[in-house]
């Protein structure tokens, strides 16, 4: 028996491994992401000095699983973003790249200075940099130096974003309590004020975990969205 259970797992990790599954796997993933959006109400609110700013030229901050609707909101205008080197990270690159934006594989545990090397050099090619601050496995709400470290090295702002919606789930199985927006509901992105590195270089981590959770409620707030695990808003 354990025997057979080892030989179908060989075979299901051989599968779901294959380039074909993979591309038909992202796919249907892009697909479903493109019609789910179309049927969201998405309204955006930008801070007049993010809205001055050469969108090409900045670095996006905002909380792991706030992403959901930032995905449709900037699809198409080749940002780049981070994903990990992982299986779900292959799938989630070819999703991403299908969805107009550019991918580095990387993270902050596994090659990280070569992903953030490679990421340095796609940005100054051409777009800007979005990070989930706090990814890829937490803690919750405190960022990594990475995105602190790359906006340095670039000279650009760092732009905090959030995004809301109600009604919406929060996952609880997963370590930052994902948002999936409710279909027909109603969302909010919202871009604060950047933040710029000092004369020395040097910018807290504390600061912009501080702007990105209040940006966060904010958002939450204009919606009327509790901060309840779990709730549907």
């Amino acid at each position: 028996m354990a025997r057979e259970r080892t030989r179908l797992h060989r075979i299901r990790r051989r599968v779901t491994r294959a380039e074909w599954f993979v591309s038909a796997l992202a796919s249907l993933a892009s697909a479903f992401i493109r019609c789910y959006s179309r049927t969201l109400r998405i309204e955006t609110d930008v801070h007049p000095e993010a809205e001055a700013l050469e969108r090409n030229k900045a670095v996006y901050a905002f909380w792991h699983g706030r992403q959901f609707l930032l995905i449709p909101s900037f699809r198409g205008q080749g940002i780049v973003l981070m994903t990990s080197v992982s299986w779900a990270g292959r799938i989630q690159t070819r999703i991403m790249e299908s969805l107009g934006y550019s991918v580095v594989r990387g993270s902050s545990k596994r090659k990280g200075v070569r992903a953030m090397v490679d990421m340095k050099h796609a940005v100054e090619s051409g777009g800007a940099a979005a990070f989930a601050v706090d990814g890829p496995s937490g803690p919750a709400r405190r960022s990594k130096p990475g995105v602190l470290y790359l906006a340095h090295k670039l000279g650009y702002p760092i732009v905090p974003a959030a995004t809301s919606a109600r009604p919406g789930w929060g996952i609880r199985r997963t370590w930052c309590l994902y948002l999936v927006p409710a279909p027909f509901s109603r969302g909010v992105v919202m871009l604060g004020r950047p933040l710029h590195a000092a004369a020395d270089g040097t910018l807290e981590a504390e600061e912009l975990d501080r702007v990105l959770d209040e940006l966060t409620d904010a958002a939450d707030a204009r919606l009327g969205r509790r901060r309840t695990r779990g709730d549907d808003g």
